[in-house]
């Protein structure tokens, strides 16, 4: 493979390898930009009718465009190399952010899995399915958008490569209990993936697991899941029922259209009832069915209590009897809700603050979530920086390793980059070493200051001749600056003797035996000099001679004079 291909995409570097393609950086030399390019591997480029279908699905799929959906630019062939340009994401893929990150919270969840809802609803109206939703296939860029790649090439794929190995192409973990038996796959496919997603961004596992691909792909026909609320207690009723019907075996009992899901993440967000939803598995026992359960408790004892308010004649002892354990009854549900409430209330946890420091906003928040911490929710201030590149955390407050209770808010601060300053004026023939480091302080530069000796300059030991940046400038405040300061050395009584005229053994004589300087001699043609006779001299007779300096002298070659 060359390294531009069709004299147009420059390959920078590899950035990914796939089962089927191999993902390159480049550079777009004729828009002048930055891309995507998948390059197919040779056993599908080689397979006519998978490259057809191949073509067909990425130009379909080039016709999307959404803020959540990775864009299309191109696809192409070079030689026998297919390829698909696409745009250039920088960020990770959601598989990274679960594997470092999760569990995450379900205020983050919530809002990958409706963007991601939003790229499939997208993509079902323009009649295109992913068939491949995995968080592989997901981007996530710095400031948190979530943005789904390879549509129309899990279609072309799947297609074309059952029948050329026989084998699941995708990830079976979220693989639909449809596409596991080989049937004709639907919208419902897409949304039973970004289901199985959703569970894992929560609990930080997939529902179904095992050891070969084969006994996964049985427990998505005939296992149902445990119920994440089991995995993560802080996962809401809400939340798992959006959950349980999106992975239902059935597809005609999952969400219809990606426009319901996102409608149910949107109440649940907003603290609205959804739809009832039927519920395949027991309930789990969470704090606050936990609580409804001895409420319904005590309703239950009063209640019992008022029927026996009006005893048979013939039972006043029974009457009695059962009064005092209803009574006794009320009493330990009310100690039980009391207590629990108070366990609730002292008994939390404590963690150990991380270092957010050099993270970026939403690397944070994934690693607050998995501390049982919280981020400010207000937009963090900014502040100059000089250890940490702009855009990334700077401090925060309780600094790293504190000890504080679960769910604490930590507050963070965000780098603006190093203070940028007006470089002083330095040089003006006066001023010391020491003065100008003086004005530099005065002018709040806290950077290295390299001082160098200038062995040329005619001023006074110990005077700024030169710096680096020069003035006016804005520099950084803890930028290094370059000081010359003159060394005093030159002597002012050292200069050029006139020498024109005199022989040039006598010139020779005069500047290297007395003056110590080098010379060299040059030798020109003259009709007004006689042979042998200096001409001219580099410096000029009168200039100063700095220490080191070559003096070149001109001599006569004749013919000299004319009679």
């Amino acid at each position: 493979m060359s390294k531009v291909l069709s004299d147009r995409y420059e390959i920078i570097e590899k950035i990914g390898v796939g089962g089927m393609a191999i993902v390159y950086k480049a550079k777009d030399l004729l828009l002048n930009r930055v891309v995507t390019i998948k390059v197919l591997r040779e056993q599908f480029a080689s397979d006519d009718d998978f490259v057809r279908r191949f073509r067909r699905e990425a130009q379909s799929a080039a016709s999307l465009s959404h803020p959540n959906i990775v864009s299309i630019y191109d696809v192409g062939k070079d030689g026998d190399t297919e390829y698909i340009v696409m745009e250039y994401v920088e960020g990770q893929n959601l598989k990274e952010l679960i594997r470092n990150y999760a569990p995450l919270s379900s205020e983050q969840s919530i809002n990958l899995a409706r963007q991601i809802a939003e790229a499939i609803r997208h993509a079902h109206e323009h009649h295109i399915i992913h068939r491949d939703i995995k968080p592989h296939n997901i981007l996530v860029t710095a400031d948190g958008r979530a943005k789904v790649t390879d549509f129309g090439i899990a279609r072309a794929v799947s297609a074309a490569t059952m029948t050329h190995t026989g084998d699941i192409i995708g990830s079976v973990h979220y693989l639909s209990p449809e596409q596991a038996k080989g049937v004709q796959t639907n919208e419902q496919s897409d949304l039973y993936s970004l289901g199985i997603i959703l569970y894992e961004l929560l609990t930080g596992k997939v529902p179904y697991d095992g050891e070969t691909p084969v006994a996964i792909a049985l427990k998505h026909l005939q296992e149902n899941p445990v119920p994440p609320s089991q995995l993560n207690p802080r996962i809401s009723q809400g939340i798992e029922n959006v959950i349980l019907k999106a992975i239902a075996k059935a597809p005609e009992r999952r969400y219809q259209t990606a426009v319901e899901f996102v409608e149910d993440l949107n109440h649940i967000q907003n603290g609205e009832p959804i739809r009832k939803i039927e519920r395949p598995l027991e309930e789990d026992l969470d704090s606050t069915r936990i609580h409804k359960s001895l409420s319904n408790g005590v309703n239950a004892a009063l209640s019992a209590y008022s029927k026996d308010e009006e005893p048979k004649p013939n039972q006043p002892q029974k009457k009695r009897k059962r009064w005092i354990w209803v009574t006794a009854a009320v009493i330990l549900l009310l100690i039980g809700v009391i207590g629990f409430g108070f366990r609730n209330y002292i008994g939390g946890g404590t963690t150990k603050v991380p270092n957010f420091v050099g993270h970026t906003v939403i690397e944070a928040g994934f690693m607050a979530e998995k501390s049982n911490l919280k981020l400010d929710s207000n937009p963090p201030a900014e502040e100059y920086s000089d250890t940490v590149e702009k855009g990334k955390i700077s401090s925060q407050d309780p600094v790293a390793d504190t000890l504080v209770k679960d769910g604490r808010t930590i507050k963070i601060w965000v780098s603006k980059g190093p203070e940028m300053l007006k470089m002083p004026n330095l040089k003006t023939g006066k001023m010391t070493e020491e003065d100008a480091k003086n004005a530099l302080k005065t002018a709040r530069f806290t950077g290295d200051v390299n001082v160098t000796q200038d062995t040329t300059s005619n001023l006074p030991a110990g005077i700024v001749v030169g710096q680096n940046p020069p003035a006016d400038i804005l520099w950084a405040k803890n930028g290094k600056i370059d000081l010359q300061v003159s060394a005093g050395t030159f002597n002012n009584n050292q200069v050029m003797p006139n020498l024109v005229g005199k022989s040039v053994t006598e010139a020779q004589n005069i500047l290297v035996n007395q003056m110590n300087l080098k010379v060299v001699i040059v030798k020109e043609s003259s009709t007004e000099y006689p042979k042998e006779a200096v001409m001219a001299t580099n410096p000029k007779p009168g200039d100063p001679i700095p220490p080191g300096t070559v003096i070149t002298i001109t001599v006569s070659d004749g013919p000299g004079p004319l009679a």
